[in-house]
């Protein structure tokens, strides 16, 4: 339902103070990372200019963010405080137009580029005044994206040629794969069927991948050169077993298709900090039947050696949510819709995760 403005203004201090809990560390038989929401804000809806279901959240490169709407054929700016600022795309299938998109980056100082789905495409956007520019095709499915000088860096299971990582150039119509997809995801088989969430952080000539469910991060280089894989150890998160394949199947056999989803720790955020360390967020989702929720959302810091962790510190959430997963500088972004009075809001916590008082554990190799 459309949120009227005037009602979210009047409702932010509530809605801040019951998300004020974020700052409270959740008590543990271990030092876990400290997470606490500095600051959160309100962003601006009206009965023309809502969210429904946000797909996600990136800075904008100018101190605002670009949230998508998967319920929407839209796009919505914000300044830094949750102010609306711009709008960009419309529902069709011609130029600057979709269905659903997944995703929206900043694209140099002056454009902003829009992954759609249905039509699969890369579309640009003027920064200033949202005038579409123009579209680039996309060689399918896009789960996460990174800009390069050249292009994209995408991810996605796609099995011709079989790869979770690929780089492609605006305007060619195929993307040169990058990064292998593991063993489990081969084609036909369940994983690759259902789990299709590889987030990836990319930094100078290297990446670092994540499979959900696979219980393990590939880092590689630009060849796709694989240099190291390890795990992190799960400590509150749900455990994954090495070899998933056969309780999926279990599973589908059985009929609880959907209930699956909740059997395994859901990858669903991966950063690296400026510092050179790693944010990992992990979700264990609830419910049987659609749509499912976040029950726990998990934060673990990986150091920038990769030889230690400091796992699984608790984000509260509002009951029942769904929460979108973001990064801004060595911040964790978590946008959610909590209910205030009868209302639905949409609230941005900007979140740091300390681990200078952790016990940090060793990486499983």
């Amino acid at each position: 339902m459309p949120t009227n403005h005037s009602r979210a203004a009047a409702m932010a201090s509530v809605s801040l103070g019951a998300l004020a809990l974020a700052g409270t560390p959740t008590p543990s038989l271990f030092a876990q990372p400290t997470v606490e929401a500095r600051d959160s804000i309100v962003l601006e809806e009206s009965d023309d200019d809502y969210l429904v279901q946000p797909g996600s959240v990136v800075p904008d490169g100018a101190g605002g963010y670009l949230v998508t709407d998967y319920r929407q054929p839209r796009v919505f700016q914000y300044s830094a405080e949750g102010r609306l600022i711009m709008r960009y795309g419309a529902g069709g299938e011609g130029p600057g137009e979709w269905e659903e998109a997944q995703i929206a980056l900043p694209h140099g100082a002056d454009h902003i580029l829009v992954l759609s789905w249905n039509p699969f495409a890369a579309q640009r956007f003027e920064r200033n005044g949202g005038r579409f520019v123009e579209r680039f095709p996309l060689p399918g499915f896009v789960e996460s994206a990174a800009v390069d000088t050249d292009g994209l860096w995408i991810s996605g299971a796609h099995y011709s040629p079989r790869s979770a990582v690929r780089r492609l150039t605006l305007g060619e119509d195929e993307a040169e794969p990058v990064v292998d997809l593991p063993e489990p995801y081969r084609e036909g088989g369940p994983v690759g069927g259902m789990f299709n969430s590889l987030p990836f952080t990319k930094w100078a000539d290297t990446l670092l991948v994540a499979f959900m469910p696979l219980p393990y991060l590939v880092m590689a280089d630009e060849s796709g050169r694989e240099l190291d894989r390890f795990e992190v150890p799960a400590v509150h998160r749900r455990e994954t077993p090495a070899d998933p394949q056969p309780v999926i199947m279990d599973h589908r056999q059985a009929g609880a298709y959907f209930s699956i989803f909740s059997l395994f720790p859901s990858t669903v955020g991966l950063h690296r900090r400026p510092d050179g360390s790693f944010l990992l967020v992990h979700a264990d989702l609830a419910g049987e039947d659609p749509p499912l929720h976040t029950g726990t959302l998990w934060v673990s810091v990986i150091d920038a050696d990769r030889t230690r962790a400091c796992p699984d510190g608790r984000v509260p959430l509002a009951p029942e949510s769904r929460p979108v997963v973001g990064f801004e500088g060595d911040r964790l972004l978590v946008l959610e819709q909590v209910l205030g009075r009868g209302d639905a809001v949409t609230v941005l916590r900007r979140i740091a995760v300390d681990a200078d008082d952790c016990d940090w554990m060793p990486l499983r190799r």
